[in-house]
């Protein structure tokens, strides 16, 4: 793990116990939980086997689970681990949660029906390896769903000290076709970028950007 990865990391295992507690995160959200059911249900009927990156605290992974797919979710904080467990069994739910990086995810090619990761594409360190490694663990025709917010004026500072995210890739005011293709660079087919309804809470607009891996036939083929 690089010193900036690092750096990051500490921060949310000193401060993750404090996510949920930040409005901004809508992880207690109701409108939050009912926009990104729809999201996932994009994936179709289960049971899929979905990993979920980035997975904080477990707000998507839960919700994965409770649509009925097969969860794994990572996350390099263990602080935030340990309370994405606990929601999984308060709630009776089985969840493989695991602590890793994804710039270099601990799964075989090809295990994953679909990857899904939120809040966190403008974290990244190294999006293209990031990405490569997210079709690598896609079986072909699997669905990739995440979202991009451009970051706006006035919010800088207000997750990670400003020397941190001035040298994050995607940490900043991009047009969505840029965050596109870096997917399609990726290998990644039908990528697209929807813009989503606001959050009740919040004026910034966010994209979910989708697409396929590349298969024989049907959805992503070459």
């Amino acid at each position: 793990m690089n010193n900036l990865r690092q750096a990051m990391r500490e921060r949310w295992n000193t401060k993750g116990y404090h996510y949920d507690h930040r409005g901004n995160h809508g992880t207690k959200s109701p409108a939050e939980k009912e926009r990104w059911t729809k999201i996932l249900e994009q994936l179709g009927p289960g049971p899929l086997a979905v990993l979920d990156v980035g997975t904080g605290t477990g707000f998507v992974a839960l919700l994965l689970a409770e649509i009925g797919h097969r969860v794994t979710g990572i996350d390099w904080s263990t602080t935030m681990l340990d309370q994405a467990r606990m929601k999984a069994r308060e709630a009776g739910l089985e969840i493989a949660f695991i602590e890793a990086e994804t710039e270099s995810l601990p799964f075989a090619a090809a295990c994953f029906d679909a990857v899904v990761a939120r809040h966190v594409l403008w974290t990244l360190t190294d999006p293209r390896q990031t990405l490569t490694e997210w079709y690598r663990v896609l079986k072909p025709h699997g669905r990739v769903l995440a979202d991009f917010s451009p970051r706006r004026s006035g919010t800088a500072g207000h997750h990670y000290p400003l020397e941190i995210e001035k040298k994050l890739p995607l940490n900043k005011a991009l047009h969505p076709a840029e965050v596109v293709a870096l997917f399609e660079d990726a290998g990644f087919t039908n990528v697209q970028a929807e813009a989503l309804p606001l959050h009740p809470d919040s004026n910034a607009v966010t994209y979910l950007i989708s697409g396929f891996k590349r298969g024989g036939c049907g959805h992503g083929s070459a």
